[in-house]
């Protein structure tokens, strides 16, 4: 069974600091079971890295978006109205489930997680436990897809990757 995946940018982040960072690329890449969609706005944010930021002798800017092409190939999902008025939506009620992060700090969040429930993704891997896996933005999730007849993405962790390719 093929699964349809998007990675949240700290992911990303997270890869490129792994000591075999070249074997866990060959085996996210190899595995055609295992399909990771790339999102505008993810790109975005990985652009936003300092330019002086550093990994040992490499720019962190230019290794995360190598990186970030490396796994997700030729599989891109657009960004649209329908994603953003959904990515407003949760947000509507993630606000009346006691959520208390402005819209500036959990928009790329939401839409990330709408873009992957418009696109029927299965899984949203992610570390961001404050907002795009925390507990008002899940309640959100399940609340606004279950009214839209929508399929909510499965989420998980850094580690859950890590696990899956066997990467200590």
């Amino acid at each position: 069974m093929q699964l349809r995946v998007i990675f949240d940018t700290n992911i990303y982040g997270n890869i490129v600091l792994e000591k075999n960072v070249q074997e866990f690329l060959e085996k996210i890449k190899t595995d055609k079971d295992f399909i990771v969609y790339g999102f505008g706005l993810i790109r975005k944010e990985l652009r936003d890295t300092p330019k002086k930021e550093r990994i040992g002798l490499l720019g962190t800017r230019n290794y995360l978006l190598q990186v970030y092409d490396t796994i997700i190939g030729e599989h891109y999902l657009e960004n649209s109205a329908k994603i953003d008025y959904l990515a407003k939506k949760f947000y509507g009620y993630y606000r009346t489930v006691s959520g208390i992060h402005p819209w500036d700090k959990v928009k790329i969040d939401l839409t990330i997680v709408a873009c992957a429930c418009m696109n029927s993704l299965d899984v949203v891997y992610s570390d961001d436990e404050s907002t795009l896996a925390g507990k008002s933005a899940q309640k959100a999730y399940k609340h606004i897809t279950l009214k839209e007849n929508l399929r909510i993405p499965t989420f998980y962790k850094y580690r859950d990757l890590k696990e899956k390719y066997n990467i200590n």
